[in-house]
């Protein structure tokens, strides 16, 4: 019954053909008569930052040097990444299975999890003993109750970074930043396309304007989607669409999002970035998800970055966290996580 759903098509298809910088193993669960699956890996240290530890806190943070101007910070960055680069290989810390993970860059949990999280542990831990369990994105506002679970259970617990949250009581349909947002979009000369109006054709541009967005302008670590990817995104609805579409019939921006447990959760999006930032493309597509957010009263998780952008725009910021179980694995593997959990805890808040 879930032929065409992204759980089937990432048991069927190598990762790679999918998210083309992904290596990895996936496998499927059931939960809750639902079927959830988890990506296992080992190495795989060029790994996008969605199954690779090492890439996410070695590597990853180098290419967003220029964002701090504090000295102390860049120094931390780079010391960061000398150090931890041989001992997250000695110490192993790619070999994870990582729960949950279909390969979005934002998750939302299912809120059974926090019930079921002991019984998880130990399906997993039994069934992968040499590997890590680990839980990543897990927000410190939706994801509540199963944060208190993790704790309870001994993961270790460090936050990842920063997410922005809407709430349907939080009025932020009606902040001047969001009205001035709605404004453009109802005089803009370009057509709103609706997710059954995206055609074929517009796979391939979809896919361009998400690697200048992602890749071209940030890092080369986050997941590149492939245009297979979006062909089956958009055609098996893994995602909502909404895209803008200019007078030559060329779509220049897109959002997308999906739903759970009554929250709307921002998923890949793109713009082209060689369009004049007045133009207001990035404006116009968030625009779209608040309206539509705001008129179906759900929570609505935006993610990460443009920090003032979305603060201006209503967002309560809340802290999104790693949780690694390792009590089953020899000492040594213990360390890299500790470390990360050590300096996450005492200077990430500091530093977002």
């Amino acid at each position: 019954n879930k032929v065409g759903s992204i759980e089937a098509k990432l048991l069927s298809q190598k990762s790679s053909e999918l998210v083309s910088n992904i290596n990895t193993n996936i496998i499927a669960f059931p939960m809750n008569e639902e079927v959830l699956v988890a990506s296992v890996n080992n190495k795989e240290y060029d790994n996008s930052i969605i199954c690779s530890p090492f890439a996410t806190y070695v590597k990853y943070p180098l290419d967003h040097m220029e964002t701090f101007k504090a000295r102390w910070i860049k120094t931390l960055l780079v010391l960061n990444s000398s150090v931890m680069n041989l001992l997250c290989k000695a110490t192993r810390i790619n070999k994870v299975v990582q729960l949950n993970n279909n390969l979005n860059s934002l998750i939302k949990h299912p809120h059974y999890f926090a019930q079921q999280l002991s019984n998880l542990t130990d399906l997993f831990t039994k069934k992968f003993p040499k590997h890590a369990i680990a839980l990543f994105r897990v927000n410190d506002t939706l994801d509540h109750e199963l944060l208190a679970s993790l704790k309870e259970k001994g993961y270790i617990i460090f936050p990842d970074r920063a997410a922005h949250v809407y709430f349907p009581d939080s009025g932020y349909i009606k902040r001047s930043h969001t009205k001035r947002d709605i404004a453009l979009l109802r005089k803009t000369p370009y057509a709103i396309v609706e997710h059954d109006d995206i055609a074929e054709s517009d796979v391939e541009r979809m896919s361009d304007l998400y690697r200048m967005l992602f890749i071209d302008k940030h890092s080369k670590f986050n997941p590149i989607y492939t245009k297979e990817y979006f062909e089956q995104s958009v055609k098996n609805k893994w995602h909502h669409y909404t895209a803008l579409r200019n007078s030559d019939g060329q779509i220049d921006a897109f959002i997308s999002w999906f739903y759970r447990d009554n929250t709307m959760v921002c998923g890949p999006l793109g713009y082209d970035t060689n369009i004049d930032t007045k133009v207001g493309l990035y404006r116009m597509i968030i625009a779209l998800c608040l309206k539509h957010a705001n008129e179906h009263e759900y929570i609505f998780n935006m993610g990460a970055g443009s920090d003032i952008f979305k603060s201006n725009r209503g967002s309560r910021k809340t802290v999104e966290y790693t949780a690694v179980y390792c009590k089953h694995l020899p000492f040594y593997r213990h360390i890299p996580w500790r470390l990360f959990s050590l300096a996450c805890n005492k200077l990430l808040d500091k530093i977002l």
